[in-house]
């Protein structure tokens, strides 16, 4: 397959025309300017010149590093703080993937809107049920996205149906897009016990031999996936129910599941001492912006992080996040810091466009060591968007297609090197 068009390899500076050749499923070589003469195109055409709104942009696959998949059909359920809207909203509809059929449905549903939104990496939370992960291996079958995705595990403060389900045993699919973590939902849904095991079972690590993953030399990679410091309420209920632990983030450490595999959705509301200690084990910190105002949480301290060199990704969130499309995340991640440095801190950092396009990209996709992914390069994977460019290709393009996206300038969904039908 050979594509030409405006390739978008660094979003600090403006697309340049140029083409690729892809084989295998990745990139085998890029070249600048007009493809080689006598050569079938299979995307872009035209002639991308250096004509503003020419031909088409080629830019890598988006990544989302926090999302659950059980809950897109509860988007927009507002009014309601985390505790009372995970009781009333989010249990009774996760409760339904104890059936089979109905689970498997909702994967491929959950699968075929990422692909839509041209997400073709992401990390996910599946239901309490073991069950959840063989819907999520079936729609990675048939769709396969590069994912990391778990069971989630509770044992308390939740619905029968949803707490001490037996664990799924840790798997990867055979072509290596699909892996299973440990996700523990919070600390209020989990005794000692559970993150006891949990920590024990991420020791183990799987329970077969890491050949590095395709992207790149990760070692054993097993991942974690849970919640920290949503809520000042949240914060509170750990306090009674780990009174003996100096900090919420401490109660994870204590069980060993603070490693530099280890994904923090939303740190919001954490004392120095646990940012020092999540920066001291090399954890990710997921800023979710949509999700976080939308349950009026709080507003990110990206600063705190960046001080202290933690890496930190960013995740939509659905369903507390309102929309799948990560250029829509990236700009509420952009108008939080805003919002910060207008209400709270004067010094708060505002990423810029570029950043904030990096951070959907090749950001994410190194936070989940998927290091062959989110970037155009030799030799990367092939999951790449093929867009119709907007109006004016310019210095201000990414700023553009963060705060103006539309899911029809996707023109072509290129997974593993496979064109796929959105």
């Amino acid at each position: 397959m050979l594509l030409h068009g405006l390739l978008l390899i660094d979003p600090h500076v403006p697309p340049a025309p140029g083409w690729l050749r892809i084989a295998g499923g990745r990139i085998a070589e890029i070249g600048e300017g007009d493809p080689p003469r006598g050569e079938s195109i299979d995307a872009g055409g035209g002639n991308p010149g250096a004509g503003a709104g020419v031909g088409v942009t080629i830019c890598p696959g988006f990544i989302d590093a926090h999302i659950h998949l059980p809950q897109l059909g509860s988007i927009g359920c507002d009014g309601l703080d985390l505790m009372s809207w995970l009781e009333q909203v989010i249990y009774p509809v996760e409760l339904i993937w104890a059936n089979k059929s109905h689970a498997e449905a909702q994967a491929n549903e959950a699968y075929g809107r990422l692909l839509a939104a041209g997400t073709l990496g992401f990390a996910g939370y599946l239901s309490s049920h073991a069950q959840s992960i063989a819907a999520a291996t079936k729609a990675a079958h048939r769709l396969p996205l590069r994912a990391i995705v778990g069971q989630v595990l509770m044992d308390r403060e939740g619905p029968g149906g949803l707490i001490g389900q037996a664990p799924a045993r840790l798997s990867r699919s055979e072509k290596g897009r699909l892996d299973t973590s440990l996700n523990p939902r919070f600390a209020v849904a989990c005794s000692d016990a559970l993150l006891a095991d949990t920590g024990r079972r991420l020791a183990e690590g799987y329970p077969f031999s890491f050949k590095q993953r395709e992207a790149g030399d990760m070692g054993v990679n097993l991942f974690v996936q849970t919640h920290l410091a949503e809520t000042r309420e949240e914060v509170a209920r750990v306090r009674e129910l780990f009174p003996d632990d100096d900090h919420y983030a401490g109660v994870y450490d204590r069980h060993g599941l603070l490693g530099p595999h280890t994904l923090l959705a939303h740190c919001l509301h954490l004392s120095d001492a646990e940012w020092d200690l999540i920066a001291e084990r090399g954890s990710v910190v997921v800023h979710c912006p949509s999700a976080n105002t939308f349950l009026r949480s709080g507003l990110f301290d990206i600063n705190a992080a960046r001080r202290r060199g933690i890496r930190v990704a960013l995740g939509s969130d659905v369903a507390a996040g309102c929309d799948l499309a990560m250029p829509r995340v990236a700009r509420a991640m952009i108008e939080v810091a805003k919002l910060r440095r207008m209400t709270i801190d004067p010094g708060a950092h505002v990423p810029s466009p570029a950043e904030a396009w990096t951070m959907i990209t090749r950001g994410n996709a190194d936070a989940l060591g998927f290091g062959d992914m989110g970037r155009i390069e030799m030799g990367a994977s092939a999951d790449l968007l093929v867009l119709r460019s907007p109006a004016e290709i310019d210095e201000h393009l990414i700023g553009r297609l963060i705060y103006c996206w539309r899911e029809e300038w996707i023109a072509q969904r290129i997974v593993r090197g496979r064109v796929m039908a959105s």
